[in-house]
């Protein structure tokens, strides 16, 4: 029995030894993990306050732009009805050149009756052609004022055009930060997935390691629960034969619910222990056995 003893007591030092460097390397994972997740949160607030400020130039240059298109519409309409106003004049125009050259014919006729009279009849001829110039001179005018409303017009849809490019080119950037904000929040959950969140889990332990990564799919029954005062212990009836490994992470199901998660420990060739963690027994229940531990490979 003193040997026996002794022999023990070399043992619990070999323990004690192995489990020191350990507990080094899983406080400085700890650490690691901690400030990873505290960078992924500044990122996530720096996406965020960058969404904000983009929404408020976003809403602030559409409400000039939507000022500068009310402007230009009103200048548009204002144009347009001084077009229409110079062709009502030009259709004016022309019909007064029309009626002078009806005028012109029949004064015509009339000097090919009066041609004993030359002084009147050169009198009416020189009248009729101030008449006709005066007409074509006004006509040309008008058609000159039509062209530059014309331009005008031309000009003023460009800038519209111009206008809802930017705003259009503004809701493109709103949606480029959007979707930075998403693929921020996603990286913080798949984070809080495989480690939990930053506050302490339950049932966590200071031995526990990098997760490895399943190279297999599996799915084992939990056959033993052990509850300690800083850890909680499930045993499932899956080994090293079955492919388990150290490190697993796998999740804890009552039917289709979720309770947990199951970081594997310890392997023997047909039974394995984990540490339970992320339980809630309020929100979820406590882990018992009969419930299942799955594996899923890549995860």
């Amino acid at each position: 029995m003193h040997i026996l003893t002794k022999i023990l007591v070399v043992v619990v030092v070999l323990l004690v030894t192995a489990l020191v460097p350990l507990a080094a390397v899983s406080s400085t994972n700890q650490g690691v993990y901690k400030k990873a997740a505290e960078d992924a949160k500044a990122s996530l607030k720096l996406r965020e306050s960058e969404g904000a400020v983009a929404k408020d130039a976003y809403n602030a240059s559409l409400a000039s732009l939507q000022a500068k298109t009310a402007g230009l519409e009103a200048q548009l309409r204002a144009a347009r009805m001084e077009a229409d106003k110079e062709k009502e004049l030009r259709a004016s125009k022309e019909t007064e050149l029309e009626q002078s050259r009806l005028d012109n014919a029949l004064l015509k006729g009339v000097t090919a009756e009066m041609t004993a009279n030359d002084k009147t009849q050169s009198q009416l001829i020189d009248a009729m052609r101030q008449d006709i110039e005066n007409a074509r001179t006004q006509y040309l005018a008008a058609e000159k004022a039509r062209m530059e409303l014309q331009d005008s017009l031309a000009r003023m849809q460009g800038d519209l055009d111009s206008e809802v490019a930017a705003r259009r080119q503004l809701q493109e950037q709103l949606q480029r930060v959007s979707e930075e904000k998403e693929r921020a929040m996603a990286d913080v959950q798949r984070y809080a997935a495989l480690h939990g969140s930053m506050a302490p889990r339950a049932g966590a332990t200071r031995e526990a390691g990098l997760p490895v990564v399943a190279d297999r799919s599996l799915s084992a029954t939990i056959i033993d629960v052990k509850r300690e005062p800083d850890a909680t212990l499930a045993e499932i009836n899956a080994g090293s034969r079955d492919g388990v490994k150290e490190g697993w992470v796998m999740t804890l199901a009552d039917g289709s619910n979720f309770v947990g998660n199951l970081r594997i420990v310890q392997v023997d060739v047909n039974r394995s222990v984990g540490v339970v963690e992320l339980e809630d027994v309020d929100a979820r229940g406590e882990v018992k056995a009969g419930h299942r531990a799955i594996a899923r490979k890549g995860e």
